[in-house]
């Protein structure tokens, strides 16, 4: 307000000069001449007012209006570095070779002692000594092919069979448990499936030809022809 109360002063005072100005001034010839009546000093005094007043409206306008400021540009702000999560790969580690486990140890132990039996007519000690063996390896594949034979010596000829055809599945070209089933079936007089798996352990190994030619348990095949020309025939039995 301080613009409007300036200008008003600043009015009434040209206001009071005038007057005062006018007053002295008289005409010689008793004319008073008319500069300014007392209605044009009204419409005076409030145009000067109102153009006093439009200027401060106008200034204050032209002050008080705010610039006009140009968008910020927001400083980036670096995001932290982040921290991937790194999974390193176990190094790969020279190839060292298992130890054999701790029950193929014991089995192996196991089978060593019975088989020593075995060789010096125990034939019970080692049965006992391979049975442990199978319940630490079941498919310790020697020692049911040994026992199986022992089965044989015990006239066990069920059991026997199961343990031969066991080793089979387990390993198909082992050729001792072939042979011995067909010991088995000689002795039972099955000399059809003797001379079947008397064959096939031949076409395993030719040994096994010289094997049953002084085989006792292979006797009631030896009257056979076709058992005379499987063992005597030098070529590879069919």
């Amino acid at each position: 307000m301080s613009y409007i109360h300036e200008a008003l002063k600043k009015a009434q005072k040209e206001k009071d000069a005038l007057h005062g100005k006018y007053r002295r001034i008289v005409s010689t010839s008793g004319y008073k001449a008319k500069f300014f009546s007392g209605k044009g000093l009204w419409w005076t005094s409030s145009l000067v007012i109102t153009l006093a007043f439009t200027t401060y409206l106008w200034l204050s306008s032209k002050g008080t209006q705010p610039p006009v400021n140009e968008p910020e540009m927001l400083e980036a702000i670096p995001d932290q570095e982040s921290k991937s999560l790194v999974i390193n790969e176990p190094e790969t580690p020279e190839a060292i070779p298992d130890p054999e486990p701790e029950s193929l140890l014991i089995a192996v132990e196991l089978y060593e002692k019975a088989k020593r039996f075995q060789k010096s007519g125990r034939l019970q000690e080692a049965k006992r000594f391979y049975k442990k063996t199978l319940n630490v390896d079941p498919d310790y594949v020697d020692a049911l092919n040994n026992i199986g034979v022992i089965h044989i010596h015990d006239r066990r000829y069920a059991a026997a069979r199961n343990s031969f055809e066991k080793a089979i599945e387990l390993e198909p070209d082992y050729v001792d448990p072939y042979y011995n089933l067909a010991c088995l079936h000689a002795l039972q007089g099955k000399v059809t499936e003797g001379l079947r798996y008397l064959k096939k352990a031949i076409l395993l190994d030719p040994s096994a030809k010289d094997w049953a030619r002084g085989d006792t348990d292979l006797t009631n095949l030896y009257a056979v022809p076709e058992f005379q020309k499987i063992v005597r025939n030098r070529k590879q039995v069919e």
